[in-house]
């Protein structure tokens, strides 16, 4: 679990119990002890929660969460013409998540190339390559590397 997800869920529970007991002194202030003590701790209880809930949103919205996932692309070549995006996800989702593939196609005749791209998570990504590469697949002996990240282009 991440830091920031700790973080959020204590202050969370700390902003709850803070407001509970506030509330539990405006009603003895206020005179009406005389509720049930089952309601006045419900009732105490449900308006820290809210409290908390709104505050936890405000603070998200000031300062959003990025979840920090390591992708890794790999370049997978030698398929099969006949492969579909939909059989290369469930042959890599055995190693982990998949986020993204792209088959290579032709551009006049929109026949496949015989090869792609998969985007996966940094861990999944490092044992399909290790396993996968010169792995037999639909026929034909896969050839799995890493990808060439792209340049990144500079702004004019």
């Amino acid at each position: 679990m991440s830091a920031n997800i700790i973080k959020l869920f204590i202050i969370t529970v700390f902003l709850t119990v803070v407001t509970y007991l506030i509330g539990l002194n405006l009603f003895a202030l206020s005179g009406l002890e005389t509720f049930n003590p089952n309601r006045i701790f419900a009732i105490g209880l449900g308006a820290g929660a809210f409290f908390a809930s709104v505050c936890t949103g405000f603070f998200l919205l000031l300062k959003p969460y990025k979840l920090s996932i390591r992708k890794k692309t790999l370049f997978v070549g030698n398929l099969a013409f006949k492969a579909s995006d939909r059989e290369l996800r469930h042959l890599l989702g055995q190693y982990g998540e998949v986020f993204s593939i792209r088959l290579m196609t032709d551009k006049i005749t929109r026949k496949p190339r015989g090869y792609g791209f998969v985007e996966m998570e940094l861990s999944a990504a490092n044992k399909a390559l290790s396993e996968l590469n010169g792995s037999e697949f639909m026929g034909r002996e896969l050839r799995v590397s890493l990808a060439n990240d792209p340049a990144p282009q500079q702004q004019q």
